[in-house]
């Protein structure tokens, strides 16, 4: 993930998976263009080559290609996380108020039934928006993204959106007060 755009008023971070998307995509072709250089031979070896592999390809890019955007608009009052792949589209909008912090969050690799201990595992990191529950006061762990990984890029984005919210509540410092009770 990257930070995208930063101003006063808006942060903009985005992650889109482009070598995945490029590589995927070449499968697809691959196995489309070889089902129809195939098909005048064999019939039915051609569709198989067409529909399968070139099916296949297509689910992979619908399942791992994904385009995630957080934006943080202080001028809309909005914290707003979209998630979009060709299958579906997903857009979750929060009062920027209730948006407390970012914090990361960890695991290690492997699952929990591995015992192995020649077996080395690493941490894994996603990065997380910590939300004030208007209805009992505490604070909700909100994960930005579904996926872990090992890079440095989630500790980036935490750290670019509290610099962000801070820098906000110097420029306006009533926004450290709670919000009313609804």
């Amino acid at each position: 993930m990257n930070v995208t755009h930063t101003s006063p008023d808006l942060l903009i971070i985005e992650e889109i998976p482009w070598f995945i998307a490029i590589m995927l995509s070449l499968f697809t072709m691959l196995f489309a263009g070889v089902g129809l250089l195939v098909m005048p031979q064999s019939l039915v070896g051609g569709l198989v080559f067409l529909l399968v592999g070139g099916g296949m390809g297509l689910a992979g890019v619908g399942i791992f290609v994904e385009r995630l955007q957080l934006i943080l608009d202080a001028g809309a009052g909005t914290a707003t996380l979209r998630s979009r792949t060709i299958f579906r589209h997903r857009e979750t909008v929060f009062p920027l108020d209730d948006l407390v912090r970012a914090t990361g969050e960890t695991t290690l690799s492997g699952s929990a039934t591995d015992i192995d201990p020649a077996r080395v595992r690493r941490k894994l990191h996603r990065p997380s928006l910590v939300l004030r529950d208007g209805a009992s006061g505490d604070a909700l762990l909100h994960p930005i993204t579904e996926i872990y990984d090992s890079s440095r890029s989630s500790g980036e984005v935490v750290r670019a959106i509290n610099d962000w919210l801070a820098q906000r509540r110097v420029l306006d410092p009533t926004l450290d007060s709670p919000p009313p009770p609804r």
